[in-house]
């Protein structure tokens, strides 16, 4: 079975192009990730609130001290829900989102729909998946430097002599590739900061990645494949996914 890339779409905003071919990708066996502008997803305080976050409704008002991460926190389980129902041809608002005990976000009732959730600044992440696990993270690229101490702290030593052939302005998105990359990882196995980032690595090669023990060499090529890729809004987004048996 040949596995179909990973496909990348805009989506500001419920309704639209974005939703047919976000069913009809996913539908045929290609993970969606989908990146938006929070903004456009913003939905006012008042009972439609309370109605599109359901359970999730005490979480939202116990950031009221927080307005932008408030407001951030709605505009992703709008998006959520819309993207889930243009899938699985349902009324969002039917959708109810969970938990689970590492925080990862998913639709109670529909474990098929693999979903992750990421978010820096103004931009919204959403990956989704119809075939097994699926993790996504995203980060601003440009950031100075190589982050010296955070590498020690989150590369294993292959990672490390990687970086460091690099020439010295290219360590730093480099550092926040391998970041992302890893961030995803453990999102889809859903283990949060359960998994020290130094234990495994990766090597990135064009917009694909190869997962790396910490001695440098490649594990589970048959069960994941890793993404790196980067927006037009110069942000990196990274996804792992679980591959189906036989893949």
């Amino acid at each position: 079975m040949t596995v179909p890339p990973v496909a990348h779409l805009r989506a500001d905003g419920p309704g639209g192009a974005w939703t047919r071919a976000t069913g009809a990708a996913l539908h045929a066996g290609t993970a969606v990730v989908l990146h938006a502008s929070a903004g456009s997803w913003s939905v006012p305080d008042g009972p439609g609130l309370r109605v599109l976050l359901g359970r999730e409704y005490e979480r939202y008002r116990a950031a009221g001290h927080r307005p932008a991460a408030r407001a951030r926190f709605a505009a992703s389980r709008r998006l959520v829900k819309h993207a889930a129902a243009a899938v699985l041809d349902v009324p969002a608002d039917d959708l109810d989102i969970a938990r689970g005990p590492a925080g990862r976000p998913y639709l109670r009732g529909c474990d098929r729909l693999g979903l992750s959730l990421s978010h820096t600044g103004d931009l919204l992440v959403l990956a989704l998946s119809l075939h097994g696990a699926i993790g996504a993270d995203a980060e601003r690229l440009g950031r100075s430097g190589c982050r010296a101490l955070l590498a020690q702290r989150a590369c294993t030593p292959q990672e490390l002599a990687d970086l460091r052939a690099l020439p010295a302005h290219e360590r730093g998105d480099a550092m926040v590739r391998l970041w992302t990359l890893k961030e995803a990882y453990t999102k889809a196995l859903g283990v949060g900061t359960g998994l020290p980032f130094r234990t495994f690595g990766f090597r990135v090669e064009g917009t694909a990645a190869v997962l790396h023990d910490d001695n440098g060499e490649p594990v589970r090529p048959g069960e994941w494949t890793f993404t790196t890729h980067r927006l037009g809004t110069g942000h990196v987004v990274s996804t792992a996914r679980a591959l189906p048996p036989g893949a």
